[in-house]
């Protein structure tokens, strides 16, 4: 139970769940007390709201994995198949990512992912086109 919820704090929580917008004060009160996480404009409720109703599974829907997670299921989809289109790359792991992200929102995170593990962590390569990518495992030069 959360028995120090005032009714302000419960609506406020109402219009995260409803996807509602909400005023300034609001977040902050709701942040102060770690009702919520998120950043404006997509609050979702926290770990410990989740935990007292019951929506566990909801809240980790909502906030997603660590984007390890991601590009852990890539490396393993190329280990095993050896290459991956863009649309191969989609359908791993476009429904996996948080339900809070719209569609724009997701696609973006996609080319994040891919970018950080082929600029940043130099796993893959694209063999193919910048407009037609064919992901592949990048082989170490020892």
């Amino acid at each position: 139970m959360m028995p120090d919820l005032i009714l302000e704090d419960i609506m406020a929580l109402d219009k995260v769940a409803k996807h509602k917008v909400l005023n300034e004060q609001e977040i902050k009160r709701l942040k102060e007390k770690n009702l919520i996480e998120g950043r404006k404009p997509n609050f979702h409720i926290s770990a410990s709201v989740a935990k007292v109703t019951g929506e566990k599974s909801d809240y980790i829907k909502l906030k997603g994995f660590k984007d390890h997670h991601y590009k852990q299921l890539i490396l393993e989809y190329l280990e095993r198949f050896g290459s991956a289109s863009k649309e191969d790359v989609d359908k791993l792991i476009y429904d996996q990512l948080p339900g809070i992200l719209g569609k724009k929102q997701k696609r973006n995170k996609i080319h994040n992912i891919l970018y950080a593990m082929s600029k940043k962590d130099e796993t893959i390569h694209n063999t193919g086109t910048n407009r037609y990518p064919k992901w592949v495992l990048k082989v170490s030069d020892y």
